[in-house]
């Protein structure tokens, strides 16, 4: 087991294949990149982007919400609680446009509510966290990461502008409320700060087109969400009635384990405590809730990039690793999975100075962890709290075949990088893959509470979006 998983996974799951290809995946990057960054071009600035028109959102107050909405005369309180797909984290940050094209967003739109917040980045600082724009053509990526407009007090803090408007409705960020719900979110993050400035992260942890992977964002976006009056988003929470919910959770805990070159099986002892937390909360409130199960993040294209049959070509030659509990390197085989590292990078575009890989640049066979016992868990308490389950896990396996076509007639591409259901970063779901699990929540709240929300035209939503790019 990778040295790190008990630090971070002690109270939750720990936690595989579609060959994601438009382009012959050896062409070597033709841009100049940082043999330490080796994924990263540059720095650009470009105009914050477009925000979308929702002309084609039904009007305020419109749309028949069934059981959903429990007084006549005011509009219900809707709130989500989830991770980076519901933050509307795309291209490896999190910007203005993203949070627009979040499903709770588009969900709430569709569902005609005039009151759903989400700490909304203001315009001028709508670049947000900063994100990534892929700057070749090829299937394997190199970025330019945006750095002007963002959302940051001054250039390489981690402290968000505060946010003048009410406390958000959507609680969601990367890696979600786990470990800072309940939290100070200040507190956490001057902690988290003074963490990383003392204890300087080692190179593995450094992938380019992951902006959160420190644990910044998390509590940078919290301290904006919570603002002033209230100690923890927890605090907030106990004093409101959501008549709805959205809870999203263990996505990000996958994908940041398999970032860091896995840990299979479910971690002994743990006791969910979170998700116990906020059902139980949703329970006590009598909120209508829908819960969602978790995809198979490495059927993702981010762990296609580097395989071993594209790593041997162009190598020449056998690929040694170094694991941890190995005294000696072993050949890489080809069940394994390699990581878009510094050195695994580095090795494809011949900079490579060492004689082998670590464990941390790939997920070994036995380390790999499906995340179907958890969702066999989130089952559970779907019938347990009698809450109805979005299954985002057969949604994207169908996606990933290239099966999915939406109501009004619209092929889902899941290639990359010339789809359209994933972002640049191969990670979470661009814009359109936004609207598709949009669509798959309010199949099922019309089924669930007799509503009737209309689903998007996710071809007039695309091509609206083409326009805003």
């Amino acid at each position: 087991m990778k040295k790190f998983s008990i630090l971070l996974f002690a109270t939750s799951l720990l936690f595989s294949t579609l060959s994601c290809k438009d382009n012959d995946d050896d062409n070597t990057p033709t841009v100049p990149t940082d043999i330490n960054n080796p994924l990263k071009s540059g720095e650009i600035s470009v105009p914050v982007k477009a925000d979308p028109s929702f002309s084609w959102a039904p009007a305020t107050g419109s749309v028949n919400l069934g059981d959903l909405k429990v007084n006549s005369t005011n509009e219900p309180l809707m709130i989500s609680i989830g991770e980076g797909v519901e933050a509307g984290y795309r291209d490896g940050g999190l910007y203005r446009q993203g949070q627009l094209t979040s499903y709770p967003n588009l969900v709430a739109r569709q569902m005609g509510l005039a009151g759903f917040d989400q700490a909304l980045f203001e315009k001028e600082n709508g670049n947000g966290t900063g994100y990534l724009i892929k700057k070749n053509s090829a299937a394997i990526p190199v970025f330019d990461e945006v750095t002007n407009n963002l959302v940051y007090t001054e250039k390489g803090s981690a402290l968000m502008k505060p946010y003048s408007g009410k406390i958000t409705d959507n609680f969601s960020a990367p890696f979600g409320g786990r470990n800072i719900f309940a939290a100070n979110p200040a507190q956490e993050l001057a902690y988290k700060n003074n963490f990383y400035i003392n204890n300087p992260q080692p190179a593995y942890l450094s992938n380019t087109n992951y902006l959160w992977v420190n644990g910044y964002v998390n509590a940078s976006l919290f301290s904006r969400y919570v603002g002033a009056g209230y100690n923890s988003a927890w605090e907030y929470a106990k004093t409101i009635t959501p008549e709805i919910a959205l809870f999203e959770t263990g996505i990000d805990a996958y994908i940041l384990n398999n970032l860091r070159g896995g840990g299979s099986g479910l971690f002994g002892g743990s006791e969910f405590a979170w998700e116990r937390q906020i059902l139980n909360y949703l329970k006590e409130k009598g909120t209508k809730s829908i819960l969602a199960t978790v995809p198979e993040v490495l059927d993702f294209p981010y762990f296609k990039w580097y395989t071993y049959e594209n790593l041997i070509r162009k190598t020449g030659k056998p690929i040694g690793i170094q694991v941890s509990d190995v005294s000696t390197p072993a050949a890489a085989t080809s069940d394994i999975i390699f990581l878009p590292t510094t050195n695994v990078v580095n090795l494809y575009n011949g900079n490579f100075k060492y004689s082998y890989l670590t464990d941390e640049d790939v997920i070994r066979k036995d380390e790999i962890s499906k995340p179907e016992k958890y969702n066999e868990l989130l089952l559970m308490w779907s019938k347990q709290y009698n809450q109805p389950l979005v299954d985002f896990y057969a949604v994207y396996k169908k996606v990933v075949a290239g099966n999915y076509v939406s109501e009004d007639g619209f092929k889902i591409d899941p290639s990359y990088p010339n789809g359209n259901f994933f972002s640049a970063d191969g990670l979470y779901p661009s814009a359109i893959g936004q609207a598709v699990l949009a669509n798959e929540v309010i199949k099922v709240l019309n089924s669930s509470y007799r509503a009737q929300i209309p689903l998007i035209n996710i071809s007039n939503y695309a091509a609206e979006m083409s326009k805003v790019k």
